[in-house]
């Protein structure tokens, strides 16, 4: 079992909201009730706590060994230059890279032993960009393998000491993730996802059937069509899968040391599609039960995405305890600091401190001014009669002046030293913050260019110019979109010309934006 850093959090929200990017939907959990919501039309309030996943074919993860001589201060630094180097991350794109020591990291070993898990933030930040205008900041994003531990922390599934498989289907993906006593051991995204399966099915078939039908049928009649020629299909196509799926289970139980795996849940995001037990339990040799769990006193009502639920269940684990792992949280959607700790509100702190003290001088120099006339008499007598002392004290005090003379000059010399140090780290911050401002342009770029019906098919940033290279069915959407841009008054725009291709009757152009 890894161990996982934590950080204390604090959160008092009025309900749970999730949201699935990949299908655009979203569920409010409040009184124990899971609501829909409509992305296009909901506010949330900003008290609610926003909780959603990344898929597993967005997560690159491996193991990496770091040698113990490294310093803790430089061990994020090394850990992120490797998982580049050994993971084959492109070093041209940033990502977000959680880690976590794992238990074979002996005392007695040469070097530490990590799991490393890496998310593309520019894919990110692509995903969530429709829900930009509703959602500002998302709490919580983990890999959507890492869910299935709050169905154990929960109590939903018995830590019965055994392994145990999951397996879920989605329309753009689907995974498999190996748990043991409750704790995560091992996934990987599985090349068979709903849709793909539809394309596989309609291969065999000869002939098309929309998503939507394929979907409807399966969650109506399961595997067990009556139309022969379907279930002559379906029997090939899923005896395929499975056979793939088994592959799969035996590199995990080898990779993880594990001996057998105990039982195997299946479920997909469409519901339950009966029959697949029996194919996982004849091709794998496990016993087989639906990956399908209810938290909400309406869930009978409606069928909600298992996802969803696990959703509810982990954003739960994270107020409850006050603590959340940095190892599964993979969020660049950050919640804003509270005002007190932000610039804005510091800079409101020194006005307030500002005026209190303007209207507390003059009273101040008010009861100065009447002690001083008072006490005027009491100290002309006491500087006759110390005056001759202190003539006796200024020959002193000129040899020591001249001594703080040259301390004075050491400090001097000492606080340019300093200064130069604070120069370098100032530069180096600026630097940071710049670099994780690309994020914002990235996101306004494009939030820019589909609101004007024009796809970016390029993007080249180097120091403060970018070059788009653009698509568009015509000339006015190119001039609107480099207008909306200008107007921004954030960058400076130009181009060169705009071309018509030939051959797609669509219009193409390079501009240039120097950031401002």
């Amino acid at each position: 079992m890894a161990k996982l850093r934590k950080e204390k959090v604090k959160n008092s929200s009025s309900s749970i909201v999730t949201i699935d990017p990949y299908s655009a939907t979203s569920y409010r959990f409040s009184s124990n009730e899971m609501v829909e919501n409509d992305l296009s039309r909901s506010s949330f309030k900003k008290d609610s706590f926003f909780i959603s996943y990344v898929m597993t074919k967005d997560i690159v993860s491996g193991t990496l060994e770091i040698s113990r001589s490294i310093p803790e201060s430089d061990l994020k630094d090394a850990l992120e230059i490797k998982a580049y180097e050994d993971l084959g991350l492109d070093s041209s794109i940033n990502y977000k890279i959680n880690y976590t020591e794992t238990i074979t990291s002996a005392s007695d070993q040469k070097n530490y032993i990590y799991d490393v898990f890496a998310v593309n933030t520019e894919a990110m930040i692509q995903n969530f960009a429709p829900l930009k205008r509703k959602v500002s900041y998302v709490d919580y994003i983990t890999a959507a393998p890492f869910l299935i531990g709050a169905l154990y922390r929960k109590g939903i599934i018995d830590q019965h000491g055994g392994a145990e498989c999951f397996i879920y289907f989605q329309k753009n993906d689907a995974f498999l993730a190996l748990y043991q006593n409750g704790h995560y051991l091992y996934s990987k995204s599985l090349r068979y996802s709903l849709r793909e399966i539809n394309e596989r099915f309609c291969s065999l078939l000869g002939e098309r059937v929309d998503e939507d039908t394929f979907f409807a049928m399966l969650r109506k009649d399961g595997l067990n069509t009556t139309d022969v020629k379907y279930q002559q299909q379906f029997m090939k196509l899923f005896g395929e899968i499975f056979l793939y799926v088994n592959d799969i289970s035996v590199y995990a139980k080898r990779y993880c040391n594990i001996s057998q795996i105990a039982r195997v849940y299946i479920g997909t995001d469409i519901g339950i599609i009966f029959g697949m037990n029996e194919y996982a339990k004849s091709y794998m040799g496990i016993e087989a039960l639906d990956f399908n769990f209810s938290i909400a006193i309406n869930s009978r009502e409606q069928y909600i995405d298992q996802m969803h639920t696990m959703m509810v269940l982990a954003a739960q684990l994270y107020m409850e305890s006050g603590e959340s792992d940095t190892v599964s949280n993979f969020t660049i959607f950050k919640r804003p600091d509270p005002l007190s700790r932000r610039p804005a509100g510091k800079f409101l702190g020194i006005i307030g401190a500002a005026l209190l003290i303007t209207l507390a001088y003059p009273a101040f120099q008010f009861g100065v001014g009447v002690y001083k006339t008072v006490s005027l008499g009491w100290k002309t007598a006491e500087y006759n009669e110390v005056k001759p002392k202190a003539d006796a004290l200024r020959g002193e005090v000129d040899i020591l002046t001249k001594d703080n003379s040259t301390t004075f000059q050491a400090l001097s010399n000492e606080r340019a030293v300093l200064n130069l140090r604070s120069q370098l780290l100032n530069e180096i911050r600026s630097k940071r913050v710049d670099y994780e401002m690309r994020a914002t342009i990235v996101s306004d770029l494009i939030s820019l260019a589909n609101s004007n019906n024009v796809k970016i098919e390029k993007m080249v940033q180097q120091n403060n110019t970018i070059v788009l290279s653009l698509i568009g069915p015509n000339e006015k959407h190119f001039t609107e979109l480099i207008n909306a841009i200008a107007n921004t008054t954030r960058y400076s725009i130009r181009t060169k010309e705009i071309i018509k291709d030939a051959n797609t009757s669509r219009y193409k152009s390079d501009i240039n934006m120097e950031i401002l």
